[in-house]
């Protein structure tokens, strides 16, 4: 457009110019005209090609669009990171640079619906690793869960729950005005925390069941070893089809197996959900370094950060002499 413009303003100014008297002799202008009429066609119809490249650009934008919205998810998961402990700080040069690194090693598809998928798994798992590499233990579980309910937030994952029930779940409120009538076996606190969770929909009769239909089958879940493995008694085994209400009830009864049954809940819902919660956790140190060194560069350094008695030294020294470098010199 700017060409033609050129071309028409050249062409005014050549006209304004001429001579009326010879202008039909001006060769210069004629050819002139020529020109600026030739190229107008091929304007015109470069203009149609690049609408329907625009349309199409378009089109693979809005399909690749849930691929950017699944980077600036766990982009702004991982900065609030630093709630949990100051020492959490990621910059977005740093996020970037593990975002192309799992583009490029993602696998290309024919379909744009395949690779839109394989895109999100691999990014998802790319960043998670990075990011879980430099997570104290007992931080790891708090990042993959916060990624696996941010998800089900955007729909990502269909997952039956409300927003009542999440806050209970991440708060466990308490009712302490009914008195417990099964301190035999079942702690106050667990019955205060039963008494709230009954004004949830759905669990208004459980309260009633432990206390007076099966206590005895309750009790005796409530002593298994893993009880979030085991299904609850009654018709409340339904729940083993819902597993977000069943971690309520785990949440109440048995709040020391609620770490776990995260765990469980995370392997089930999240894709490849397994990945997340091993992570890392069957490989030796030597595989992790490993792995860590492919991800580095020299303007990557990598810092390890040693707790008492720890001593990464010779590891580093093997893993340089696999490289072919003397670390002695």
């Amino acid at each position: 457009m700017i060409t033609l413009a050129k071309l028409e303003s050249d062409l005014l100014q050549n006209l304004s110019d001429a001579d009326p008297a010879t202008i039909l002799q001006n060769t210069a202008l004629i050819e002139g005209l020529e020109v600026t009429k030739k190229t107008s066609t091929d304007i015109q119809e470069q203009q149609v090609i690049a609408k329907q490249t625009e349309i199409t650009i378009n089109q693979l934008r809005e399909g690749y669009r849930r691929v950017a919205a699944e980077g600036a998810m766990l982009y702004f998961l991982l900065i609030q990171l630093c709630i949990v402990n100051h020492m959490y700080q990621y910059s977005l040069e740093s996020f970037t640079t593990f975002f192309f690194r799992a583009i490029e090693k993602t696998e290309a598809f024919e379909e744009e619906e395949q690779r839109v998928l394989a895109l999100r798994d691999v990014i998802r798992m790319t960043i998670y690793r990075w990011v879980s590499r430099g997570l104290f233990e007992k931080h790891k579980q708090i990042f993959r869960c916060q990624l696996t309910f941010r998800l089900m937030q955007k729909k990502n994952l269909i997952v039956e729950y409300t927003e009542k029930e999440m806050h209970f779940l991440l708060n466990c409120p308490t009712r302490s005005d009914v008195a417990n009538p099964l301190k035999e076996w079942l702690p106050d606190l667990a019955w205060y925390s039963l008494q709230k969770l009954i004004e949830i929909e759905g669990f208004d009769q459980l309260a009633v069941h432990i206390e007076k239909e099966a206590p005895t089958r309750f009790k005796d879940w409530y002593n298994e070893l893993s009880p979030e493995e085991e299904k609850l008694p009654m018709d409340w085994k339904k729940l083993e089809q819902m597993p977000f209400q069943k971690m309520l009830v785990v949440r109440v009864l048995r709040p020391d197996r609620i770490t776990s049954s995260l765990d469980n809940f995370v392997r089930r819902i999240l894709p490849k959900g397994g990945d997340y919660v091993d992570c890392d956790s069957t490989s030796s140190f030597q595989q992790v370094l490993q792995s860590s060194y492919l991800e580095s560069s020299p303007t990557t350094p990598i810092y390890f950060i040693l707790s008492p008695g720890a001593d990464p030294v010779k590891d580093v020294e093997n893993l340089a002499r696999s490289q072919g470098v003397d670390p002695l010199k």
